[in-house]
């Protein structure tokens, strides 16, 4: 697939119809709850220490390549430029299969299982009408 060379905004807009895809489908909770958190928890952490060579390697790889050619930046330097909203306590989190969702107070975390574990798909991402979400960082 090739990749999208939109705006930010309008990335992350066409980005999310697969992510508004996950929301429906993240209605059954499962054994994969504490780690899909924990993936997001961590991505968080990386984020709240300035880490990231770390909250990068949390990256889907297609949100890690849209991150750097939107930012014309390699990954670590991009990501905390992005300013990403820290994230409190985890309010609810959702898996269906191989996608799943942390909830927070003001924002959603989706994720992606991967042949390496669960990775982050979306981050930093609020209701927004007439779009499902608006996320500061969403692969393509």
């Amino acid at each position: 697939m090739k990749p999208l060379h939109l705006p930010r905004a309008c990335r992350a807009g066409a980005a999310l119809v697969g992510v508004a895809a996950v929301t429906v489908l993240a209605g059954c909770g499962s054994s994969q709850d504490g780690a899909v958190e924990d993936a997001a928890e961590e991505f968080y952490a990386a984020l709240a220490a300035r880490d990231g060579e770390r909250a990068c390697a949390l990256l889907a790889p297609s949100t890690r390549s849209e991150l750097e050619q939107a930012a014309q930046k390699p990954c670590p330097r991009a990501i905390l430029e992005e300013r990403i909203p820290e994230a409190s306590s985890p309010e609810a989190v959702e898996v269906f299969g191989r996608a799943g969702e942390v909830r927070y107070d003001d924002e959603v975390a989706f994720l992606g299982e991967f042949p390496d574990g669960w990775r982050i798909v979306a981050a930093g991402c609020t209701p927004r009408d007439p779009h499902p979400y608006d996320c500061h960082v969403a692969g393509g």
